[in-house]
């Protein structure tokens, strides 16, 4: 993929899947559009009450690809706004004269829409709906004439099983990522004869400050991801690398036969009943559960 020029979206929180996809893009040689609203990534709602929101990751991030020879711009914009989202991609157009590949990784978490449907804020549902489905659209749209006119692409959104599954208390955050998901099937229609590929990744429970919105300062959230990384079947929560592998290989000519699918990522789902687990091993291996630092 040396040579590939990609735009990342929501690439701001150092412990986001977002700096997790531009590391596995970067390893495999392509140059880099990281973009965010905010140079650290838009605080969540515990970030904002304990005061933990990230500095500047977008920099930081940048140094870092960059120390390893890989070249990185970095963009601020909302891609919420028809006229960033234009801004965004013409970025890499300008820098680099080619797009390649899109990931549509920026999202606006649940927070206040997080509630029983006749308790949702009319705004936050207009919010979610506005980041999600409408600014994946936008960068869509921005992206699309481009790879058009090199008859390549590689365009990976991000969705959630949220999207696919039914969650309680979720209906606004759950219709945005449900839309993402349509979305992506009908481009998959429209781009497939301009060999432009369109897939979703649907993440379930993956280890970044989204992971809880309990704003409680002395929950334990190392302790409470491997307690809830017991209810599914690979027995750990997902890292931010998991997303990332699988967006590099969507993002590759390799995947050239799949487009238009919604693909879980999940380790499985979570399930509420006791899973069987294998003996002790015989000899020292591998552990067989994460430690807290691998979830942290």
């Amino acid at each position: 993929m040396t040579g590939q020029v990609a735009v990342v979206t929501g690439c701001g929180k150092p412990d986001g899947m977002g700096q997790a996809i531009a590391r596995a893009l970067a390893r495999s040689g392509v140059s880099l559009v990281v973009t965010d609203k905010e140079r650290g990534g838009v605080a969540n709602d515990r970030q904002r009450s304990l005061g933990t929101a990230a500095g500047d990751g977008l920099a930081d991030l940048a140094a870092e690809l960059r120390a390893s020879g890989s070249e990185v711009e970095t963009v601020l914009g909302d891609i919420s706004q028809a006229a960033d989202a234009e801004r965004l991609i013409g970025a890499a157009i300008t820098t680099f004269g080619r797009l390649d590949i899109l990931v549509n990784n920026a999202s606006a978490p649940q927070g206040a829409d997080r509630q029983d449907v006749e308790d949702v804020p009319l705004e936050w549902f207009d919010r979610l709906i506005d980041v999600n489905l409408k600014g994946t659209f936008y960068m869509c749209w921005a992206a699309i004439p481009h790879m058009r006119k090199r008859r390549y692409g590689r365009i990976v959104n991000i969705s959630s099983m949220a999207g696919l599954t039914a969650a309680p208390a979720s209906v606004a955050y759950s219709a945005s990522k449900a839309g993402v998901i349509g979305m992506t099937r009908a481009l998959s229609m429209d781009l497939g004869p301009w060999g432009i590929t369109v897939n979703a990744l649907c993440p379930g429970l993956v280890a970044t400050s989204r992971a809880t919105m309990d704003p409680s300062p002395d929950l334990d959230i190392g302790e409470m991801l491997l307690a809830r990384g017991r209810s599914i079947p690979v027995g750990r929560v997902g890292q931010p690398d998991d997303i990332g592998a699988a967006v590099r290989f969507l993002a590759s000519p390799e995947s050239s036969y799949i487009t238009g699918q919604a693909i879980p990522i999940d380790g499985g789902g979570l399930t509420p009943f006791p899973l069987r687990q294998p003996p002790a091993p015989l000899e020292a291996g591998p552990p067989t559960e994460p430690t807290k630092e691998m979830v942290s």
